[in-house]
């Protein structure tokens, strides 16, 4: 157990002790999906109620409805006794509609969550899953990410070395790097998907989307997602020996007057090398993408976000402990630290309160990261959420269904061209 650290200095003592991220077992997860499933179907229940209750008031009978928006899915099927063996006007139609209906993803769809991680995002803000890259594919890609820190940070001219730019300046050297929290030692690059002629990015989105885990970060993805779900963010987060701890904060902000009650996007963070508690491992703060929650970091009541002789006092009135310059809320919230294992990743809903914790060890850590959004929610709708995309990636306006058809592509190409090199032999 280690002290959560949430609101003060390094060894400071807090109210709540902070555990490490772990993949919840099989039998965890499908319980976790079940309360959900049954939740909703009280929503359904008692919506239904409403909609008869109204419509006695009004003199009529009426009819419930499916539920309230945002609520759980299941894939459609035939009405009993219907046969169709041809192909019609109305099956195209039909076609349109899906179509339509996946560009309109609103609910939670647990009967395609097969695996039930997507369970644990809805319900806790974010899941581990191990052993979703290899080894070899890892290595080949954070060899390639350091060579191209390297090439990013290098100038054309001998006369401005990058020891002489300002971080803002190295930062509008786009499109290479993104804007991030705690600049020094930190960068957020960002990555092509087609990297030949190793191509390293495409590789190891093979693995994580297709290959690994029966493709279950995929379908969860999609389960929450819907399959049309658009390639948001492509890029690496390098956090180097002497990095500070980040504050507190959410990708997505808190928008009261436009809010999904379903994450809106994911983001998976894939380790690509072992991450010891001494390298600056992210904290989550689970069940943390609420309006309570977001409200809190903005008002700046823990001492992050105070100056060390801020002293103010907060008083619980529930049950009358007083906390000096702190956040309660946050001091006593459920944390977890993510120490993944080389291959391992987090999958989280943005909108859940997160920090990069500072490097204190003298390894380099590295994330490869992507997301998705719901392609009904545009950037508008968050003003903290500029995507971290290469323009000639946002320009393409790629869905996950035509990313995994360019992954299947690529690897059926380097397959063929490994095949006809041992032929060669």
């Amino acid at each position: 157990m280690l002290a959560v650290g949430i609101g003060g200095g390094e060894g400071e003592e807090t109210t709540q002790t902070q555990t490490l991220l772990e993949e919840l077992d099989e039998v965890t997860r499908k319980k976790i999906s079940k309360q959900l499933e049954k939740l909703e179907k009280q929503k359904v229940r008692l919506a239904r109620n409403n909609n008869n209750n109204k419509s006695k008031n009004n003199g009529g009978f009426g009819g419930g409805g499916s539920g309230g928006g945002g609520g759980f899915g299941g894939s459609k099927g035939k009405k009993k006794g219907t046969v169709n063996n041809k192909k019609g006007k109305d099956d195209d139609q039909n076609d349109e509609d899906d179509k339509s209906s996946q560009q309109h993803h609103d609910v939670f769809d647990i009967k395609h969550d097969t695996s039930n991680f997507g369970a644990v995002i809805v319900d806790q803000g974010v899941a581990r899953i191990n052993n979703c890259l290899t080894e070899k594919t890892s290595s080949e890609l954070i060899n390639y990410i350091n060579d191209f820190l390297a090439d990013a940070l290098h100038t054309q001219s001998k006369k401005n070395p990058v020891e002489d730019l300002s971080l803002e300046e190295i930062y509008a050297q786009q499109p290479k790097f993104a804007d991030v929290r705690e600049k020094l030692n930190r960068w957020d690059m960002l990555l092509p998907l087609e990297t030949y002629p190793s191509n390293e990015v495409c590789n190891a989105l093979y693995e994580i989307l297709l290959s690994t885990n029966n493709g279950c970060i995929s379908t969860t993805i999609e389960s929450i997602l819907g399959k049309e779900a658009q390639l948001y963010e492509l890029g690496t987060l390098i956090s180097d020996p002497n990095s500070e701890r980040q504050l507190l904060h959410a990708d997505y902000n808190y928008a009261p007057d436009f809010q999904p009650n379903i994450p809106p996007a994911l983001t998976c963070f894939v380790a690509l090398q072992d991450i010891t508690e001494t390298m600056g491992p992210t904290t989550f703060i689970l069940n943390s993408s609420t309006e309570e929650y977001h409200n809190e970091i903005n008002t700046g009541q823990y001492t992050m976000y105070s100056s060390d002789g801020d002293n103010e006092s907060t008083i619980d009135e529930t049950t009358e402990t007083t906390t000096i310059g702190k956040s309660i809320l946050l001091e006593t919230s459920t944390n977890k630290l993510s120490t993944l294992q080389n291959g391992d990743c987090s999958l989280y809903n943005p909108m859940t309160l997160h920090c990069g914790n500072a490097n204190r060890s003298n390894s380099r850590r590295i994330i490869f990261y992507f997301s998705f959004k719901n392609p009904k929610f545009n950037e508008k709708d968050w003003p903290l959420a500029y995507a971290s995309l290469r323009p000639d990636l946002r320009t393409r306006n790629l869905s996950l269904s035509q990313i995994k058809t360019i992954l299947v592509s690529e690897h059926d190409k380097k397959e063929e061209e490994e095949s006809n090199i041992k032929s060669k032999i």
